[in-house]
């Protein structure tokens, strides 16, 4: 039996993290249409006018989505089902993910949105800083980063998608993407709603809950 799960969250929400902890439980695939997208850019394997697209910070079609993801699931890795880590995210998605799946006899166990109300994402990203030397990433307030990088300011990131105004802007893209998305799941029967504030821990506890419910 796979195990196929949809996972939205915010940016900010820990969507990522939950994604690896859940794969690592149940042995599946995590996909994350963000690091597939920039390995296939990385690959040189994206065509030209969908590079453009992207370099430019806009949103790919649909259809080129749903493609990716789509050659992705026939890997070896997939045989035991997958967790969709930024896909769907429009109710066209969906319908696609809904329509791949049934020609392979498959469906989806669950869609787990993560809720963490909009003062709690914008303090998680704004405060974010990464190390320039390792990639480490830390949280100025909850996981503060060693006292020789603050003393140097030059060491540490503040990446320009987790400044204010990118945070606002994110936050209301992200909002209005999913106004459509969410209560589609819901009339499916799908939708699960995480409380996703608190230690990691106890969120994936959480979901492990969601995911049992029949």
């Amino acid at each position: 039996m796979t195990m196929i799960v949809v996972l939205v969250g915010a940016p900010g929400s820990g969507k990522g993290t939950q994604s690896k902890v859940l794969c690592g439980k149940f042995g599946v695939a995590h996909l994350s249409t963000g690091d597939m997208l920039r390995q296939a850019k990385r690959d040189g394997t994206l065509e030209p006018e969908l590079l453009a697209i992207m370099d430019a910070g806009g949103l790919l079609p649909d259809g080129a989505v749903t493609a990716l993801i789509g050659r992705r699931t026939l890997d070896a890795d997939c045989s035991k089902g997958f967790v969709l880590d930024g896909y769907p995210r429009t109710v066209p998605q969906a319908e696609s993910l809904c329509s791949m799946l049934k020609e392979r006899t498959a469906e989806l166990a669950a869609v787990v949105q993560l809720d963490v109300p909009r003062g709690d994402l914008e303090e998680r990203l704004i405060h974010r800083r990464t190390d320039k030397g390792s990639g480490q990433i830390y949280h100025l307030l909850y996981n503060p980063p060693p006292a020789e990088l603050l003393q140097d300011p030059g060491l540490l990131e503040h990446r320009k998608d987790d400044q204010p105004q990118a945070v606002k802007a994110r936050l209301d893209a992200y909002d209005s993407m999913t106004a459509a998305l969410l209560p589609y799941y819901e009339k499916q029967g799908l939708l699960r709603r995480v409380d996703a504030v608190g230690k990691p821990e106890d969120v994936t506890g959480r979901i492990y809950a969601v995911l049992e419910e029949k």
